[in-house]
């Protein structure tokens, strides 16, 4: 194979023939011309062929090297597209896994449906889904990205909003009538009221709505999944989100007794290491939470 002993020459020869200067095919190498003009002799002498000669400053090719030029340009060609032909197939049958912490209740509401379509949508092969509600909860050394509500700062982390939280009354269709005496007497008369806090939600919401909380019950559940569960079943009245109801409310499943609205005392955000934020699962990933809560 001694013929082969060219090869290592092979892509200084193409770059020259291809500008038609040594000087400017040195820079775009990176080699001084001095090293460039030496790869071209040497191939002269192992090929046995003369491909270039001078004319004037510059040089040009001669018949040989313009049908060697040609061969080797559509050789490198070649390579190039078996090159990234591998890489696509080794993407292809790359096992891409994607470990995301959420809160129960954006998973039972939405997010799990997005996930899952989201993996289906870019190849990935291992999903797994954890659960969270704070970032203190987050075991990053098995979690990707993370939704969590919380505030920041989140330290060593990239963060990024992913919805302000206003909490709103919701309950059941069935639960209404009941509801309509409330309206006239600004009471929440033997209404029962879920929660999972220790009830300063509601009594801020009664500040701002003007309406009183006495003779309701109240009923404090273990998560916000459980409110909204128990709120679709008509047991009760809940004060949630919109990120957790929106569908819900779509589809006529539950409704929003009272217009008044108050600030929740955290946020729902998006947190990764920081070494994995520009990674584009993530990114794109992040974009369709975004697009899913603008309604996009």
């Amino acid at each position: 194979m001694k013929a082969l002993h060219f090869l290592p020459y092979l892509r200084v020869f193409e770059t020259v023939a291809r500008i038609g200067s040594v000087r400017q095919a040195a820079d775009e190498l990176g080699l001084s011309p001095g090293a460039v003009s030496l790869q071209l002799r040497r191939l002269s002498e192992t090929t046995g062929l003369t491909l270039l000669e001078k004319s004037g400053r510059n040089i040009r090719l001669t018949a040989a090297g313009r049908d060697f030029a040609q061969t080797v340009s559509h050789a490198i060609g070649n390579l190039a597209i078996a090159v990234e032909n591998n890489a696509e197939r080794q993407l292809e049958n790359h096992q891409t896994k994607l470990t995301v912490a959420l809160p129960p209740a954006l998973a039972i509401a939405w997010m799990a449906s997005l996930l899952v379509q989201f993996a289906d949508a870019r190849g990935v092969s291992d999903l797994a889904m954890r659960s969270c509600i704070r970032a203190s909860d987050v075991q990053w050394d098995d979690v990707d990205l993370a939704v969590v509500y919380d505030n920041p700062p989140f330290n060593g982390l990239w963060w990024q909003v992913v919805s302000d939280v206003k909490l709103r009354t919701i309950c059941s269709p069935l639960l209404f009538p009941r509801l309509e005496g409330s309206h006239r007497d600004r009471k929440l008369r033997d209404v029962t009221l879920l929660h999972e806090d220790d009830g300063r939600e509601w009594t801020r919401w009664s500040a701002a709505a003007r309406i009183s909380l006495e003779g309701s019950r109240s009923v404090r559940v273990p998560s916000v999944a459980v409110a909204v569960a128990s709120a679709l079943q008509g047991q009760g009245m809940a004060l949630v989100s919109d990120v957790l109801t929106r569908s819900y409310l779509q589809e006529g499943r539950l409704i929003q007794p009272f217009p008044t609205a108050i600030p929740a005392s955290a946020g729902y955000y998006l947190l990764c290491p920081t070494e994995k934020a520009e990674a584009p699962l993530i990114q794109a990933l992040a974009h369709q939470i975004a697009a899913h809560l603008r309604g996009d």
